[in-house]
Order: structure tokens, then sequence, then C-alpha cells
């Protein structure tokens, strides 16, 4: 059911501008615990969290500590910027407002991330650690900030929708399985590129060429690490990136056809090509610190263009132009609404066409 938009507030429109400075904060912080990563900088404040070094304010910190401790600063003040979103959201929107919904859900995932963070340093899953553990968790955390981003994201849409907050469009999933696919794919794809990008920090390959080595992401001496199956996954993320960019480039095609959602469309298929660009560039440079930054960055950017493709596709109610779906074109016809002969309705309008004739 379609309800008609009802323009937003001055109120939730200042709330809208809150909730996207945030959702560009949180890009900002992902961005850089991806750098405190490659820094090798994790272990900057040893294995205490909250404190750094044992310490509220680290006194004469090294390199890795400054980075370390500056992002656990950045990620805190990302904590109370999610904390003020509900807190704004349930005095602006009223009860059931999707914007109090999404708000909600990004201080949750908020939440989360901090305690990912935290096992990864309490754990010493950080630094030279080349560990099955560590790539299971650093999978997992990019993964949960894929969530939260999305859940920031449509935070933001909701804020400035200014609409009936029971309007559903659950209906809509059924009608775009590849929309499903690709979201999928991006959460898997993403995963396996945080693995892989953990095992070009620990075992870079030189530009020269030749075997993968280890311990310059920590300061140590180089070794081979060919066996190793941080290295020996590398092949993986490419081939699953390419499969990806391929169905995200058919489904933007699609996409297109519905009015309201090609912007989205367009954004996702661009995005998708200039990803597969520097995914290429990165294998062929042996993957250097800021090009790895660049290419998270674009990752979020594309999974953002996703999200809101869907959520404007289901919003719309619309069919895929040319797919076979349900509520395609063909069964909302003229033809596809003709009573079957024989059928109720065909033997209910006789009826009434029968004692009409009579009252005449």
């Amino acid at each position: 059911m379609k309800v008609s938009p009802v323009s937003p507030s001055a109120a939730e429109r200042w709330f809208q501008r809150f909730a996207a400075c945030v959702l560009g904060y949180l890009l900002l912080v992902i961005v850089f615990g991806a750098w405190v990563r490659i820094t090798g900088s994790g272990a900057g404040c040893g294995a205490h969290w909250p404190s750094c070094q044992g310490e509220l304010v680290p006194r004469s910190p090294s390199e890795a500590t400054l980075i370390e401790y500056s992002h656990r600063l950045s990620s805190g003040l990302s904590g109370l910027a999610a904390l003020v979103l509900p807190l704004w959201a349930f005095r602006v929107f009223p009860a059931g407002h999707a914007a109090r919904r999404w708000s909600l859900r990004t201080l949750l995932l908020v939440a989360v991330e901090g305690a990912i963070g935290a096992a990864l340093v309490k754990n010493r899953l950080v630094a030279d650690d080349a560990s099955l553990a560590r790539a299971i968790v650093v999978a997992l955390h990019l993964v949960n900030t894929l969530l939260l981003t999305a859940s920031a994201t449509l935070t933001v849409v909701a804020a400035g929708r200014g609409e009936n907050p029971h309007t559903s469009s659950s209906e809509g999933a059924a009608r775009a399985p590849l929309l499903l696919i690709v979201l999928i794919g991006l959460g898997l794809v993403a995963a396996t590129g945080a693995v892989t990008a953990l095992g070009d920090t620990l075992f870079p390959v030189p530009l020269s060429g030749g075997s993968a080595v280890a311990g310059s992401a920590g300061g140590g001496a180089l070794r081979p690490a060919a066996d190793h199956f941080l290295v020996q996954l590398r092949v993986l993320h490419p081939v699953l990136a390419c499969g990806l960019v391929v169905a995200a480039l058919g489904l933007a095609k699609l996409l297109a056809s519905v009015p309201s959602v090609r912007p989205w469309a367009l954004l996702l298929g661009g995005l998708a090509l200039l990803q597969l660009v520097l995914g290429g560039v990165n294998v062929l440079l042996r993957a250097p610190g800021w090009l790895q930054l660049a290419h998270l960055l674009v990752a979020q950017l594309l999974w953002i263009s996703a999200v809101l493709a869907a959520q404007s596709f289901w919003r719309s109610g619309s069919a895929i132009s040319g797919s076979p779906i349900s509520g395609s074109p063909i069964s909302r016809s003229p033809i596809s609404r003709s009573p079957v002969p024989g059928g109720p309705a065909a033997r209910g309008e006789a009826a009434r066409r029968s004692i009409s004739r009579s009252n005449a």
C-alpha cells in the first residue's frame, strides 16, 4: 500500500543532517582502522583495553601507540555520536517510525564494533599475529562494519521520508532475488577481502616479484611464507569479486528500468566498475597501503549504493522490467484480470446482469 509522502519538519531535517554526518564520520573511522592494521600499530597500547599501556593517557608514546590511541579516541567519539542518534530520534519522530528503529540498530552495531575491536586487542590478535582466529575475527569485523554503515544509511533515509511510519515494502524482496544475491555477495566478498588484506599486510610480495614474505608489519625479519593459509587464500577474493561485479552490473541494468531507482542503479554500476579497476591495480602494485585504503572506502560506498538501490526498489513496489518475477507487467495486464469462463467471477457477473435485466 502506497502512502502519500509528508514533507519532513525542520527538526527532522536537522536530525537527517546529523545522521548523514555520523555516517560520513563512521566511514572515516573504518578507514582509519585499516590504517592501524597496515602500519602494524594494533599492539600500540599493548593488551590493555580500554586503557592504553595501563594508562588513561599514555606517556611518551611511540608512533604505534599514537596511531592506536588516536583510533581509539576516534572510535569513542563515534560511539557518543551513535548514542545521540536514538536519543534525538525518539524526541523528533513518532512511535513506530523507521528512524527510531534504525538509529537504535546503529547504536547496537557500534557497540558490537567496539566489542570486536576490544577482543582483538585483549587476545593479542594484532600486529604480526597470523592465526586463523585473527582471520575469522577480522572477517566478522568487516561484515559488522557493513551492517553498521547500512543501518546508519537507512537512518538517514528514514529521517528524510516524513512518511507514515507503518508503510511496508517487504513484498518487494520476493520480486528481486538477484538483488538479495548481490547484497549477500557483497558481504561475502568483503569478508574474503578483509582476510586478503590481512595477508597482504603480514606477507607482502616484493615489487620485484618472488614469493610472499612475512614480518614487515611489525618490523621483523622477512621470511618466506608461501605455505601459509593467508597467502594461499589470496586467489579466492579476486575470483569472487569478479563474479560479483558481473552480477552487480546485471542488477544495475535491471534496476535502471525503474525510474525512482535509476540514480542508485547507475551509481551501483559505476562503483562496481571502479572497484574492479582498483582491485586489479591493487594486485599489480602488490597492495600498497594507500591503495588498500582506497579499495576499502570504495567497497563501503559500493555497499551503501546497493543498500540504497535495494531500499528504493523495495519501497517503489515496482517489478524489474523483463524479469520473470512476481508482480511483473504480465501479471498486471488486463487479460490477467479478466474472469475465467465458467469460474466464480464469471458466474457472479452473469447473475448480476440477470438481476439488472429483471429489475428493468
